[in-house]
């Protein structure tokens, strides 16, 4: 999936309304106030999407040879799932965290039918 396949999945997950807008350039999203729509850089817009699909998040401890960050949900409604994003450097910790919750939350969005 390519980063704007993964927030209209995650969008539809979450039961936002957005519009893609593609201007020959590059691909953006709008929500149903017209407000840009980007949890992959949107530190509150991601919060969001956490909350709203009970989205668990976890670090790895700081004495880690290995940093990463996890986002995951539990199985009590469909599939549990679990996605892990390396952090090759402490400064990428928060753009990791925002794309392994929007990952997991694009997992959410219901399949389309055939």
């Amino acid at each position: 999936m390519t980063i704007d396949q993964i927030i209209e999945a995650a969008a539809k997950a979450a039961g936002v309304p957005i519009r893609r807008i593609d201007d020959g350039w590059e691909v953006s999203f709008v929500d149903s106030y017209g407000e840009a729509y980007e949890p992959n850089i949107d530190n509150a817009q991601s919060f969001w999407l956490a909350a709203a699909l009970r989205i668990n998040v976890e670090h790895n401890h700081p004495a880690d040879n290995r940093p990463w960050v996890s986002a995951s949900v539990d199985g009590y409604v469909g599939p549990g799932q679990q996605f892990v994003e390396d952090v090759p450097d402490e400064s990428q910790r928060a753009d990791r965290m925002r794309l392994a919750i929007l990952r997991c939350a694009a997992a959410q969005a219901p399949k389309e039918q055939a």
